[in-house]
């Protein structure tokens, strides 16, 4: 391989820390707010889809999308990783949040983990076998991990936010959990009940979702992680 070709290396510290304020917190281009730039425009296209979310404040939009940015970054990075190096990307981002004074945005990603952990096993029928031993198997699976890390001395919220995405499927060939995310988002945003978007509306923030992956993903192909 040659040289030219190699991929930069960096910590799991460094790493996140860089694409946390450079993509998520604070996305500037010569001094312009791209992501909220960004986010107008998405705000823009779905409510020309449904008008029921012209209610939605461009900052009710920003402070929905923040956690769930987070938790789609770290939904790339088991993909790309596994889950060991995932535990240590969880604690990290915990960490840096608290010491940057926005424990918020950790508790609010907590809506979308748990989303994500519901996608696994959503549509099992408990009657059917198969479906009894799929469910069994991710539940034990997790509690074992949970008991492997948990001696480990790791911290059990932050084991916790990593088993939940076990056996989630790459998003780019997923269309469930993408929907699980939509309708915790649309809690976020205050829509609750059994609210249901438009058809076009479901599908462009969709698009919005699944591009948040995509862009974590590609950032994270073009990257070899160390220690």
């Amino acid at each position: 391989m040659s040289l030219f070709s190699r991929k930069p290396e960096f910590g799991v510290e460094d790493f996140s820390r860089d694409f946390y304020e450079r993509f998520i917190l604070n996305p500037a281009v010569e001094g312009s707010d791209v992501g909220a730039m960004y986010l107008d425009k998405v705000r823009e296209s779905i409510v020309e889809a449904d008008k029921s979310f012209s209610r939605v404040a461009p900052a009710v939009l920003a402070a929905a999308t923040t956690p769930l940015r987070f938790e789609l970054l770290a939904l790339a990075w088991i993909h790309k990783f596994g889950d060991k190096s995932a535990i240590q990307q969880s604690v990290f981002t915990k960490g840096y949040l608290q010491e940057i004074e926005r424990e918020d945005i950790w508790q609010d990603s907590e809506t979308y983990n748990q989303a994500v952990a519901r996608s696994v096993t959503a549509g099992k029928d408990p009657s059917r076998a198969s479906d009894r031993f799929s469910v069994g198997f991710v539940t034990n699976m997790r509690v074992e991990l949970f008991k492997e890390y948990h001696e480990a001395g790791y911290d059990d919220e932050c084991v916790a936010r990593v088993l939940n995405r076990l056996m989630v499927g790459d998003l780019r060939n997923n269309v469930r959990t993408p929907v699980y995310l939509m309708f915790a988002l649309f809690n976020k945003l205050g829509f609750e009940g059994d609210f249901s978007p438009s058809d076009e509306a479901g599908s462009r923030l969709n698009a919005v979702i699944l591009g948040f992956y995509k862009g974590a993903r590609q950032r994270l192909d073009g990257v070899r992680i160390g220690r």
